[in-house]
This record gives structure tokens, sequence and C-alpha cells, in this order.
């Protein structure tokens, strides 16, 4: 993904777009992307599962409270990759976004967290093609689109997700090994509604794991409960082999209505040892479902 800051210099970047009778298509691709649940990233605020205090002085686990919260709305560049004139475009959708993950690891029943200031950069990528039977946006229709991957605008990220893969009544609805891997609209989507039975499976790494265990693996989505919740490795709760890298958390689908995304999100261990050091460091993958 840090070769998109190097080729965004010799891309389109496209302005927004004025109500007028005569838009020209790249007006158009960019009202169509702007406007559209598909060009959005995954929402990873809210609530996050409580932990369990530990009792080995060397482990970390997780806070007894935390959660993330948007510090300013986050700004939204949309740049076209190629001459609209070819009748098919991709293009880059870039969300910068200033946030704070509010932390309390203290254990002892009190509310008095403390805060790790968060710069996250957001990046999705779509293919838009003019068909001809199109009545809205001049023509132009979102074709296909990647998943959103949300890496670290600044300090020094050293976790990341590997690979994603959603299972309704055990069958594969949705797999990727790649942030990068387009998926057709009308096709490939996952579909979800309320009521499904569905496993989410995701592998992570670490480039410099120093704790135990060295990060935190977390689903989000249409989830039971609330949006958000650890996914695990222990053979339990869905897990099929406890200790062979792959995380998983199994549920049956809720609140459809309030969710366009589901997501992996992995956190460094790092972040959650205390609540003071300026250290976040996490990395997700999120797409869009169907309903």
């Amino acid at each position: 993904m840090k070769k998109l800051a190097v080729a965004a210099a010799a891309m389109i970047v496209v302005a927004g777009c004025v109500n007028s009778p005569e838009l020209t298509d790249a007006d158009w691709i960019n009202q169509l992307v702007s406007e559209s649940d598909l060009s959005e990233t995954s929402d990873l605020d809210g609530t996050g599962d409580p932990g369990e205090s530990s009792r080995d002085p060397g482990e970390v686990c997780v806070p007894e409270f935390w959660y993330r919260q948007l510090v300013n709305e986050p700004t939204r560049q949309i740049i076209i990759e190629n001459d609209p004139v070819a009748d098919v475009c991709t293009v880059t959708v870039i969300h910068n976004l200033s946030a704070e993950l509010i932390i309390d690891t203290v254990w002892d029943g009190i509310f008095d967290p403390g805060s790790k200031a968060i710069s996250d950069t957001r990046y999705a990528r779509l293919i838009v093609e003019k068909i001809p039977d199109e009545t809205q946006y001049g023509g132009w229709r979102i074709i296909s689109v990647t998943p959103a991957e949300h890496m670290l605008a600044e300090g020094e990220q050293e976790v990341f997700v590997s690979s994603m893969t959603i299972y309704k009544d055990d069958q594969v609805i949705w797999s990727c090994a790649d942030p990068g891997q387009f998926y057709r609209v009308d096709t490939e989507l996952p579909v979800l509604a309320e009521g499904d039975f569905v496993r989410m499976e995701a592998t992570v790494e670490h480039l410099n794991p120093v704790y135990s265990p060295p990060f935190f693996v977390i689903a989000h989505g249409p989830l039971s409960g609330h949006s958000r919740h650890l996914m695990y490795d222990n053979g339990l709760y869905g897990d099929e082999i406890a200790g062979d890298g792959v995380f998983t958390y199994q549920w049956y689908v809720e609140y459809t209505g309030h969710h366009q995304r589901i997501a992996v999100d992995v956190i460094d261990a790092d972040t959650f040892a205390d609540q003071t050091e300026q250290d976040y460091d996490s990395g997700a993958w999120g797409i869009h479902f169907l309903k």
C-alpha cells in the first residue's frame, strides 16, 4: 500500500462535483464514489470486549475498558487512476483520520482511562464502468471493489492482517489473502442476513513480537451482542485447531441495519500493555457485505 503514496502524484485527483448540466465523466465518477456505501471504509470504533486480569505479570491481557473514538471527521481523497475516455476506470479512495484509543488497564473497577493517539490511513480501490443502459451518475456504475485496508499514517506498524475467510453454514462465502484483490459487486461479495450462522477466520503477523500473546485479533461487524468481539486460536468458540495461527469467531448475524462492512482488526499487545505510552499499533481489513 505504501506505493500508493508515490503513485498518487501521477494520478488525477478529482475535486468535488458541482451541480451543472454539463458534468464531465470525472465529475460523475467523483459523485458516484462519494455517495456510494461501497466506497466507505470499515468503522472500527465502539466498545470492545472487556478483558480478564492476567495472573502472570509477564503476560499482557485485554484491558478492563477500551474503545476508539474519532477526534475529527475523516478527510477523503478520490483518485481516478486512468482517463475515463476508456469507459472503465480504477479509482482509489483514501480516508485519513485522527482518533484516540481510550484505554484503562488498572483493573480497579473504576473508569479512569488514559488515551493513545491514532493517526490512521484507510485505502480502498474500486473499478467503475460506463454502462449504456445505466441512467444514474452519467452511466457510471461500481463494478468491483477491494477490501479496505487500514494502516498507520504515523509511527512504525508491526502488526498486519494476512488473510480473512468468511463461512456461512460451514461453506466459504468469501476469502481474501491480498487486500489488493478486486471482487465483483454483483457476484463475489459476502451476503449476510439476520440469523445466519457465520464463522470468520483470520491469520495475522507481527514483525517484532515482544509480549505473550504478541497481539489480539478482533472481529467487527454485524456480530452478536455488540459490534466487536475477540477472535480465538484456542480450539474453542468455533476455532478448529488450537495454536495453528488461525483465529476464529463464530456467531449468529445481528444488527445488519447498523453495519455495512465486516472486518478483522489486529492490535499489538504492546498497545494494550499500559495506558500512557504513545505506542498505538494496529492494522485491519474490511469488506462490504450485501444483505
